[in-house]
């Protein structure tokens, strides 16, 4: 209790002064309403004094306060700086980690990043119909052979979104704030890397990955499209079926 009082005094000292003082002045006037007001140079002398005694101690506090709560606001804002520096840097690397994936194909040429997801979901899909298996069973043994191309990938996702959880208390960030942050990571998500990310989670590969999914803020899978990608994938024609399949 003490300690939130305190928070509040560092975080609104202009609004604790400005209550202390008119206290000060409603007791004062309380106590003294039936007196008649002084027409005396002395007397009006002593109560200067009385209220001197009582605010100057009052504003010693108010400016004590003040400077807390300048050195908080600026601890605040150091804060910020680094978690959010973190972020992008974060960002950043999710990108180059993404390019970083690439796969050569029969007629020479080579595809990268975002294309190569669009493979790898299809190659599962492949394998989930030649082998009459769910989509969940087909990843797994899709990772037995391409796991090493995309782990760091989703490493990298998952810590994007652990910084944002793990950090919004220290940088003190509201409900709003933490959902602009997890709706920047998944903005950068494609369809296949989500449904990549999806099966990877909910499959044997699921980590530390539960709070995150009980965030309310994170929802990391509310924009995939499930209907189309998990429960009714597209059908891959035998050819390349036999094709994306072939050791």
């Amino acid at each position: 209790m003490t300690m939130k009082i305190s928070d509040q005094l560092v975080r609104h000292p202009f609004r604790f002064g400005v209550a202390a003082i008119a206290s000060l002045f409603g007791f004062f006037v309380l106590n003294f309403r039936k007196s008649d007001i002084s027409s005396t140079v002395t007397e009006w002398g002593q109560f200067g004094d009385y209220m001197g005694g009582l605010l100057n101690p009052l504003f010693g506090l108010i400016s004590v306060v003040l400077i807390a709560a300048t050195l908080r606001s600026q601890t605040q804002a150091a804060k910020l700086q680094a978690f959010e520096h973190q972020f992008f840097t974060l960002l950043s690397l999710h990108e180059s980690v993404l390019q970083s994936i690439d796969r050569k194909m029969k007629d020479k040429t080579i595809m990268h990043g975002r294309d190569c997801f669009r493979l790898f979901y299809r190659k599962i899909v492949a394998i989930s119909q030649k082998n009459r298996v769910p989509l969940p069973t087909a990843y797994q043994r899709f990772l037995e052979t391409d796991g090493w191309e995309i782990e760091h990938y989703f490493r990298t996702v998952y810590h994007l979104f652990k910084h944002v959880k793990d950090q919004s208390a220290e940088i003190e960030a509201t409900a709003t704030q933490r959902k602009r942050y997890y709706d920047l990571i998944k903005s950068q998500l494609s369809q296949y890397e989500l449904v990549l990310l999806w099966l990877n989670v909910e499959g044997l590969n699921r980590g530390n990955w539960d709070a995150i999914l009980s965030d309310a803020e994170a929802k990391p899978f509310e924009h995939l499209n499930k209907a189309n990608l998990v429960e009714n994938p597209p059908e891959v024609p035998s050819a390349e079926a036999d094709e994306l399949t072939a050791p």
